[in-house]
């Protein structure tokens, strides 16, 4: 197990993408995981019931990451069941606003860009100091494909924004063992239940005969970089193609 004993706070961890699969395969490889949800306690538990049934350890929390003061609470919180956080994966960000920008909503694109940035600075000063403590620490956040852009100026300028928050980190963290990192896909369709979620983190047949990027293998990504194997990988923008 390439994550044994580490405890992971995943953001955005009870829908149907890229953040339950990421929390289901992190406690695969023996994290304790904190799954975090917004309002879909029922999906949350789901993901929780699922790692204690495997072997695992896992607590669900509500909290809204776009607050700072959910945001200390989330942590208060991983850090009262387990005793730390040492991988952060910040999910959550920008809404859906494709105005060009001759027609730009400016009120909904500065929002986009204070949702991008909202859960990275309010977590960042709750996670980074222990992680500098203890030498060791994963911040990953899911980000934007740096080419394959959609036809959406405010979404790209926000979601280029957390790209460039966690670039701008990796050499300030990297003295004090803690890797920072970008997951960058295009688009991924969800997995449409937690039982075919499943189904794919174990690599199963679902696994095995997909046709396209999925949120598994977003999860597999963050997995490696939360390894040994990622140790020396920091500062990057890991895209993955699509058709």
């Amino acid at each position: 197990m390439t994550c044994r004993d580490r405890v992971a706070l995943v953001t955005g961890a009870a829908g149907n993408g890229m953040g339950r699969s990421i929390a289901l395969t992190l406690a695969r490889e023996g994290a304790k995981v904190v799954v975090n949800y917004r309002t879909r306690k029922d999906s949350a538990d789901a993901v929780v019931a699922r790692v204690r049934k495997s072997g695992g350890e896992a607590i669900a929390v509500q909290a809204d990451v776009f607050t700072a003061e959910d945001c200390k609470r989330l942590v208060g919180a991983a850090t009262k069941a387990f005793g730390r956080v040492d991988i952060c994966v910040i999910g959550p960000g920008a809404g859906w606003h494709p105005d060009p920008p001759e027609k730009l909503d400016v009120s909904a694109a500065i929002d986009d860009a204070r949702q991008e940035l909202a859960p990275v600075y309010h977590l960042l000063p709750l996670v980074l100091p222990g992680m500098y403590e203890r030498k060791w620490g994963r911040i990953i956040g899911l980000a934007l494909h740096p080419t394959e852009l959609p036809p959406a100026y405010p979404y790209n300028v926000a979601k280029a924004s957390r790209s460039a928050a966690l670039r701008l980190l990796a050499a300030q963290a990297w003295p004090h063992g803690v890797t920072v990192n970008a997951i960058c896909p295009g688009p991924v369709g969800a997995i449409e239940s937690l039982e075919k979620a499943i189904e794919h983190c174990d690599h199963g047949p679902a696994w095995q005969k997909r046709e396209n990027t999925t949120p598994q293998d977003i999860a597999e990504g963050v997995a490696f970089l939360c390894s040994d194997a990622g140790r020396f990988v920091s500062g990057c923008d890991l895209p993955y193609m699509f058709h």
